[in-house]
């Protein structure tokens, strides 16, 4: 199984601003020349190297991950050296559309800007340079697949990351950011438009960077040698991890409930709303262990049995949210909820 979390060929750049100055050969006194033609292979050279850079990208992608990391960080020198060459064109170019830290939209950019200024010689360039990154990073993925020892370290690593989450321990914790987003949606869908607007979704670019230390923690568990390894920690670890992922709605969700007393919630309407979400988390807990088309089956059989109700009812409050028409959408909510509730029950772990 795949880690965690995923990163792209230039995931790991540390952002490192240069620019690229242009050498200009001195002038005598006489007029400057006429500036020369593009040389004849020019654009045989482009087409070579966006081929190549084409090549390059498919075999990258379907390189193993795991391998792949390992040689971002053990060989991946020249990712400086490529990050350094995107911002000096950036620079010299003025690029500013493109000045994005997240390499995947920010190289792309480059070869646009640079396609559309005919500055083809330097896109070249440019695709040469991160060829020859991409070159030695497949280089060094094939001498990590030929050393046996490293092969059977990998091996090891991805049997205990399948042990992991395999443990029936496991179950809840690996749907915890998932639990923490449908509960965040659900209070978001009880606030008119101008509410909802308020409080922007979790980002989340921003919370796969809070990742980084809990996902190293984990992986360096993994990958410790039989004499070290603990797989008890391990198993708190994996679940350390999810938490932290599950908190990143946390900000969302705040400001959700921040904005409910603005559009008519009170005491009534409080009690109703942890009414509601007693009941998402009783199905949650449910769902966590229990086959995933027979519990999908029972929430799409209770929103096909009750949507036609609380669509009606959010149409209401959203005219004019008020006390009122928040408690009888809140009221529509929990009867559908108990419905996937008692369909589910049955599907509880240890039920028949």
């Amino acid at each position: 199984m795949e880690p965690l979390r995923t990163q792209s060929l230039f995931g790991l750049l540390i952002a490192s601003p240069a620019l690229l100055v242009a050498s200009l050969a001195a002038c005598g006194g006489a007029p400057p020349p006429a500036p020369q033609a593009p040389a004849p292979d020019a654009e045989a050279k482009l087409t070579s190297a966006t081929q190549a850079h084409t090549d390059l990208a498919k075999q990258l992608a379907a390189a193993p991950h795991d391998i792949l990391v390992s040689c971002q960080t053990t060989s991946g020198d020249c990712l400086i050296s490529v990050t350094e060459r995107r911002e000096a064109l950036v620079g010299q170019y003025y690029l500013n559309a493109c000045r994005d830290p997240d390499p995947e939209k920010q190289s792309p950019c480059i070869a646009r800007e640079l396609e559309q200024r005919g500055a083809r010689a330097e896109l070249a360039s440019f695709y040469e340079t991160e060829n020859w990154c991409s070159r030695k990073l497949l280089e060094c993925m094939s001498e990590f697949a030929s050393n046996a020892e490293k092969m059977a370290a990998r091996q090891r690593t991805q049997d205990r990351r399948a042990q992991v989450e395999a443990a029936p321990e496991s179950a809840s914790a690996e749907r915890a950011p998932e639990f923490a987003k449908e509960k965040a949606a659900f209070v978001r869908s009880i606030l008119p438009p101008k509410g909802q607007a308020a409080c922007a979704p979790t980002d989340d670019e921003a919370c796969t960077k809070k990742l980084d230390t809990p996902s190293a923690e984990f992986e360096a568990e993994l990958a410790k040698a039989p004499a070290d390894y603990d797989a008890k920690r391990a198993l708190g670890l994996y679940a350390a991890l999810q938490r932290a992922e599950a908190e990143c709605t946390a900000p969302e969700l705040a400001c959700l409930l921040e904005q409910l007393p603005q559009y008519g919630a009170n005491a009534e309407a409080d009690k109703l709303l942890k009414q509601n979400l007693t009941l998402i988390t009783q199905q949650q807990q449910i769902r966590a262990t229990a086959d995933p088309d027979s519990a999908e089956q029972c929430i799409s059989s209770g929103v096909t049995q009750h949507s036609d109700r609380i669509v009606s009812a959010y149409q209401a409050y959203a005219r004019e949210p008020a006390a009122a028409p928040l408690v009888k959408l809140q009221k529509a909510f929990i009867t559908m909820h108990q419905t996937q509730l008692w369909c589910l029950m049955p599907l509880a772990k240890g039920k028949r």
